[in-house]
Order: structure tokens, then sequence, then C-alpha cells
């Protein structure tokens, strides 16, 4: 026989009865809905926590703190080490870091935070970006770019100001609560401003605001960023006004760690497939090292083991619906054993009769796993909808809690079509297997 005419025969007996062959199909749907969606969550699932992570730190980026080496000596961050670092195979880039604390003051509400001193001119291969406003410039004087957090961190010490969240309850970010680019802003590295009484105005310094971070997770949202050099000059100039009471000149403590010039670096790494070697060389040269990697990598093991345990029920719909098909064919070869005979008879070869099952077996397979992987991109779209709608209580913040990538999609149309060859098999050998003499006298 030719295959087209096996073929033939497989769609003109898969429709004699309809409500079984239904019934059939519909438990293969199932299964392929239970798998796919099962796992569709587990990627979306990933996806989303990969999202977040991602929002804390570039995947590219190390965080390097000062160490201490095997032999107990220091690592210090320094301009030798930082030349040291760059050398690595598959960095892009050390950027330095100076913190120094100090208070930003907005009429009469202040900000205490972190100011961060780097260099301008690595902003870009660092992917900083802006809601309003523009990066740093070298030739920018006493100038900053705001964090999206810091903008809405300002209060008034003696007053009862309402604290405005930088997002709504999507998770998207709300308008600033005022423009810092066109705000007068004034700067001192006095801590304690706005809660001292009676004592003398400390050292301030006109600076402005020239662009204000697009909203993320990270170090730079809470803080303002300046050039590291402005940051030291307005800091020396700060220092010069402040006296002990014996009239000697305050210090800020960095005679007790003068080999770190820099409080922390930031790598850049070409690639974050290589991010975990970087970071494993720079932790034997006796640093200290963070990635957003490190707990990338702790949630997706989590997620391989939830993602398992959701396979694994979505698959025992499957095992139910193979159970199913082999039913179906055995109950067929009960119901045409007349016909098996006859076809013996005229010479049909048993691979053909073999072939003729098969393929009956396969089209239930590949019908249900077409259905069931279109009913599964139906209830994947609609608990996204409900999960970024805010219908199952913000669930997602406003990501996918289900994906089905193009790998699941191939799988779910295959893996069910495997699986009624697989449930065929044994139907089809005992068709094969009939006498065709008893076969002919069966009615």
């Amino acid at each position: 026989m030719k295959k087209i005419d096996i073929f033939r025969m497989a769609l003109r007996n898969f429709g004699r009865r309809k409500a079984r062959s239904f019934l059939t199909v519909l438990g293969v749907v199932v299964g392929t809905m239970s798998v796919v969606v099962m796992i569709s969550i587990g990627q979306g699932l990933n996806a989303s926590f990969q999202e977040q992570i991602e929002n804390w730190g570039s995947l590219t980026q190390i965080t390097v703190n000062a160490g201490y080496g095997d032999q107990g000596t220091e690592a210090y961050l320094n301009d030798d080490s930082v030349a040291t670092i760059s050398q690595i195979p598959n960095v892009l880039g050390v950027m330095p870091v100076k913190n120094e604390m100090a208070t930003l003051i907005k009429g009469r509400e202040v900000w205490t935070g972190s100011v961060m001193g780097i260099d301008p001119s690595q902003m870009a291969l660092f992917d900083f970006t802006t809601s309003s406003g523009r990066l740093l410039e070298p030739d920018d004087k006493d100038s900053f770019i705001m964090g999206y957090t810091t903008a809405f961190s300002f209060y008034d010490p003696k007053g009862n100001g309402e604290w405005v969240s930088p997002t709504d309850d999507q998770g998207n970010p709300n308008p600033l609560p005022f423009d810092p680019i066109q705000t007068k802003l004034k700067l001192t590295f006095d801590t304690s401003y706005g809660y001292q009484t009676g004592t003398g105005k400390p050292k301030m310094f006109k600076v402005d605001c020239v662009g204000v971070l697009d909203l993320a997770y990270n170090d730079f949202s809470y803080s303002i960023v300046m050039d590291f050099d402005t940051l030291e000059r307005l800091k020396e100039d700060y220092e010069k006004t402040v006296s002990t009471s014996d009239g000697s000149s305050a210090t800020t403590g960095r005679e007790q760690k003068s080999d770190n010039k820099y409080d922390m670096f930031y790598v850049k790494v070409d690639d974050m497939k290589n991010v975990a070697t970087v970071q494993s060389t720079i932790s034997q040269m006796g640093y200290s090292c963070w990635s957003a990697m490190d707990i990338l990598n702790q949630v997706k093991e989590q997620m391989k083991i939830i993602q398992l345990v959701l396979g694994g029920i979505g698959a025992i719909a499957f095992l139910v619906a193979a159970i199913g098909i082999s039913n179906t064919m055995v109950m067929a070869i009960y119901e045409r054993t007349r016909e098996i005979g006859i076809m013996k008879v005229l010479g049909c070869h048993l691979k053909d009769i073999m072939n003729l099952f098969l393929t009956e077996a396969a089209l239930i397979g590949l019908m249900g796993g077409l259905v069931g992987l279109g009913l599964s991109e139906a209830l994947s779209a609609l608990l996204n909808y409900l999960a970024t709608s805010g219908a199952m209580g913000g669930m997602g913040i406003g990501s996918k809690i289900s994906l089905i990538p193009i790998w699941l999609m191939i799988c779910g149309v295959i893996f069910p079509t495997i699986v009624g060859l697989i449930s065929g098999l044994y139907p089809a050998w005992r068709a094969t297997r009939l006498s065709a003499l008893e076969a002919i006298k069966n009615e």
C-alpha cells in the first residue's frame, strides 16, 4: 500500500466512531495543556525573577570590595588594582566609586544619603540611562545626576510630610514630585543639618542636577552621582571649614584606610556567560565580589525543582491520555477484526497493517497536541492579563507569569504525537498477530 492510501484510510477510520475519537483526543488535549501550561508558568516565573534581578543590577556587572588574599594580605582598591582587573579577559571596563554621605537641601526639605563619585566617561558603558535630562559630562562643574528614588526621599525635618511611593501598585514609576533639574539645590556634608539647634550654619555648595536616572533598584537609584574629582574637591573645601573643639582640622577617617582610594569597583563583563569566570578570578586576587548572577543562579536551581514538579503533574495527565489512546486502538481491533482479516487475505503486508494503526494513533496525538497547544496559548494569555491587570493581587509585578517559548510550542505538538505512536505500538502489533482465517470468520 502507498503511504497516502494508509493516511487516507487512517483519516476515514478516525471518523467512524466520532464520539469515542473526540473523547480520546480530549484526553490528549487535557494532557498537552497540563504539561505546556505547567512548564510555561515555570518559564514565566523564571523570566520574571530574572527581570527583577536585572533591576537590582546588570547581569553582566560585578561589584568588587576590598578583601583579603590567601596569605592574609589585604587587597586594596586603588588605581593599580583598577589596571590589574582591567587586564582580565572578558572585562570591558572597571568603574571605581567613592562614597560620601551628604545632605541635599531643597527649601525646607532635605535628603541625606550617599553621594557616589565616578568617572562620567564610563556611564554609557555601565548602562546609565535617564528618565529626564542627561548624563554627566566631563566638563560639568558642581553638577550631579539624581537617582529616581532619591527624588521621592526629600522630607521636612520639622514637619509631617506625606511620603509618596516611587511606583504605583503595578510597579510602574510614579511622576516625580518635583523637577530636580529646574529646582535650586544646595549640598552640605553635614548629615545632621536640619536637626541641630543653636549651632552655626554649615558650609554649603550650590549644585545643579542635570538629569534623573531611570527607575531601578540598585545603589544609584537611592543616591546622587557626581564626578569623582568634583566630589573630592567639594569634600576638601568642606573639611577646611570644619574644626574640632581644640582648633585642629577635622578628619573623615580617611587616614585609617589611606590605601583604599575607592570604596568599591563596578566591573563590566562582555557576556553574562563569562561573569562567573571573571568573578572567580577577581575573588582569587583577594577581593570580595558580588553579582546579580549569584542570585539568578540560585533562583534557577530552585526553579528547576519547581518545573520538575509542575512538569510531573502534567505528565500524569499525559499518562492517562496515553492509556486512553491505547484503549481506543485495542477496541478498534476488536471492531475491525474482519476488516484486518480481509486485508491479510488480499495480500496486504503486515508492515502496512501496523503502519495503519500507528498512523491512526499518531493522528490522535497530533490533533490533541495542536488543539491543546492552541488552548494553552489562550490560557497563558489569560493568566498574563489577570496578573498584569491586578486581578491576581499584583502577581508578576507587571511581568508575564506564563511564558511559552518556541521550543515548548514544538514539544507541545511533537511529544503528544510520539505518545500516540508509543500508545499504538501494542494494538498495532496485536493486529498483525491476528489469524487471517479466524479474523474473516469473526462477525
